[in-house]
């Protein structure tokens, strides 16, 4: 009885964070405003990506994120790599419940795309660098750039 109550309210929780996409289509480079929202009764921690960039018109701009972007290729879901690999700066960023963060950001590939979100429920400091155990992992809807 204790293990199906638990695993309700962890999907409950789990369905009151979520990723906003203001519309399903969008031209390469053009700015995409990912929303970050947290309408669960207890905050959450995130790890930003402060060395995240994106093109804009041949030139790159800072893009801090929290997401992931994937790519589906062939009916399989892949990783972008979509900013710095090497000196990344990831923080760990807390957002109270019931907030919402924004986070624009610009792509050049082509195709179906989404947004994850990785996060831990729960005040606290995550470790940011290296693998996490715990994570809980929240996707946007699917969108396209340049299609």
């Amino acid at each position: 009885m204790w293990s199906i109550l638990i695993l309700l309210l962890s999907c409950d929780v789990a369905a009151q964070v979520r990723i906003g996409i203001p519309k399903r289509n969008f031209q390469p480079e053009e700015q995409i405003q990912g929303k970050l929202e947290n309408k669960s009764p207890r905050p959450i921690n995130v790890c930003v990506e402060f060395g995240q960039w994106s093109p804009k018109a041949g030139t790159l701009e800072i893009t801090p994120s929290p997401f992931l972007v994937e790519v589906n290729r062939d009916g399989r879901w892949s990783v972008l790599l979509n900013g710095p690999d090497i000196g990344s700066d990831p923080q760990t960023v807390e957002v109270d419940a019931g907030k919402s963060m924004e986070f624009p950001f610009r792509l050049n590939d082509k195709g179906t795309l989404r947004l994850r979100l990785d996060y831990w429920s729960g005040s606290g400091h995550v470790k940011c660098s290296g693998r996490q155990k715990g994570a809980r992992h929240v996707y946007s809807a699917t969108f396209t750039v340049g299609r």
